[in-house]
């Protein structure tokens, strides 16, 4: 008797099993939930994202509260001149984006998620996705927040009494917000090409932070100028909110800025397609 239930218990697991997986598909927002999750589980999220406020807003409260903007003379009036202090915050945003992809592959737990989503790069999108708008909402609530200093401060004549909507604050502001998003999505894409966090910190140092000052004393005359199409000399324009023209102006700057995505997105995606996880 007892055999006879087994086998019927047996018959009935094959039967429903597969039954329980009709219907079942890979959304979109099921990919965002699973890399909201995973996200939140990484240990140094809430260090890199608290580093990245601390320092964004501890510096630039003090050249507020000062009254001290960087740059030239000229900059130093621009009522959203304390958006300079915003790559400083951009480079733990960087290692964030890093540490978001390789620690996947640290652990091994990027072979789970390649077997559940095959076709690969819905799982790359959906983590630039989610840690990208984390960036985003941390830049956003930043800028409001030292906008409001900068209103009850003012120590900055050009800044006094002006809305952050009015097109003078409104897009040197905003330019300076982006630069957060932008470098967390930059970490995650040379996180997704060399896998490994230190050899893609050590790459965003030696490429895209020393890069410009470096190159020019390695590169013939003639070539010396493509540093200015570099990211950072690009997210410069875009932070000066049109009040600068050299050495181009903001739409081709945000051109660039796209087009360096493009290409290390573009060579993210195939090799994460191609190559053995």
């Amino acid at each position: 008797m007892s055999d006879v239930a087994t086998t019927r218990a047996a018959h009935a697991a094959r039967s429903t099993g597969p039954a329980d997986l009709d219907g079942a598909r890979i959304s979109a927002l099921g990919l965002l939930r699973s890399e909201w999750t995973k996200l939140w589980s990484v240990r140094s999220l809430w260090i890199t994202l608290a580093a990245a406020f601390a320092l964004t807003i501890g510096l630039c409260a003090y050249m507020i509260v000062d009254g001290e903007m960087l740059g030239s003379e000229e900059a130093q009036h621009i009522p959203f001149g304390w958006t300079a202090i915003y790559p400083v915050g951009m480079l733990v945003l960087v290692v964030l984006g890093v540490l978001s992809i390789t620690g996947e592959y640290s652990s091994g737990s990027i072979r789970t998620s390649m077997v559940s989503v095959p076709r690969r790069t819905g799982v790359l999108l959906a983590k630039a996705a989610v840690v990208t708008g984390v960036a985003a909402v941390l830049g956003v609530i930043t800028s409001v927040l030292l906008y409001g200093l900068l209103q009850i401060a003012g120590t900055v004549p050009a800044a006094r009494g002006i809305s952050l909507f009015d097109p003078d604050m409104f897009w040197g502001a905003l330019g300076g917000t982006l630069v957060l998003p932008y470098g967390a999505l930059l970490g995650i894409m040379l996180g997704s090409l060399v896998r490994n966090a230190a050899a893609a910190i050590c790459l965003y140092f030696g490429v895209f932070q020393m890069g410009p000052q470096l190159l020019p004393a390695f590169l013939p005359e003639p070539l010396a100028g493509v540093v200015d199409y570099m990211p950072l000399a690009a997210l410069d324009v875009l932070r000066a909110g049109g009040l600068a023209s050299e050495p181009y102006g903001a739409g081709t700057a945000a051109f660039v800025c796209l087009a360096w995505i493009g290409v290390l997105g573009g060579a993210a995606l195939w090799l994460l397609r191609t190559r053995d996880v």
